[in-house]
C-alpha cells in the first residue's frame, strides 16, 4: 500500500485513552475524537449564531475529528505528564508535530495540503473551540 493514511487513521480505535483517568468504561481515541468533533461543531454553531462569530462549524468539526490522530504513533500520554513543565510540553508538541507530518506524508501529494491544514491548524478561534470540546469530552 503506497498511501496508508486511512489505514493508520482506522487504527485510532486501538489506541486506548490514558489509564490514569477514572472511567467506568475504557475509551479509545477514535470514540473520543468523534465526541470532540460533535461538541466542537455545536460550540462553533453557538459561537456563530449566538455571538456573531465567523468560524466555520464544519472546519471546527473536521479539525476536532483529527485532533488526536498523531497519537496513532505516540500513544496517549496522560495530560498531567504532557503539561508537567514547559520543557516537557514543548518537547511533546514537537513529537506530535512530527507524527502529524508523518501522517500527512502517507497521503497522495495532491491530498496533503487539505489534511495538513486539519492536522496543523493554526487559527486561534478554531483551536480554542476544539480545546474546549476536548475538555468537555
Amino acid at each position: 500500500m503506497s498511501h496508508p493514511f486511512f489505514a493508520y487513521i482506522a487504527r485510532m480505535r486501538y489506541i486506548v485513552r490514558w489509564g490514569l483517568m477514572r472511567n467506568t468504561m475504557q475509551e479509545n481515541i477514535q470514540e473520543h475524537s468523534h465526541m470532540v468533533a460533535v461538541l466542537a461543531h455545536a460550540l462553533a454553531v453557538i459561537r456563530r449564531d449566538k455571538f456573531g462569530g465567523t468560524v466555520d462549524p464544519g472546519r471546527v468539526a473536521a479539525v476536532a475529528l483529527y485532533h488526536d490522530a498523531p497519537e496513532i504513533f505516540t500513544g496517549d500520554l496522560p495530560t498531567p505528564v504532557k503539561y508537567a513543565n514547559p520543557a516537557i510540553q514543548t518537547a511533546y508538541k514537537a513529537v506530535e508535530a512530527d507524527a502529524a507530518q508523518r501522517l500527512v506524508a502517507m497521503l497522495p501529494q495532491e491530498m496533503r495540503p487539505a489534511f495538513a491544514a486539519l492536522l496543523e491548524e493554526s487559527d486561534p478561534e478554531v483551536l480554542v473551540l476544539v480545546k474546549a470540546a476536548d475538555k468537555l469530552s
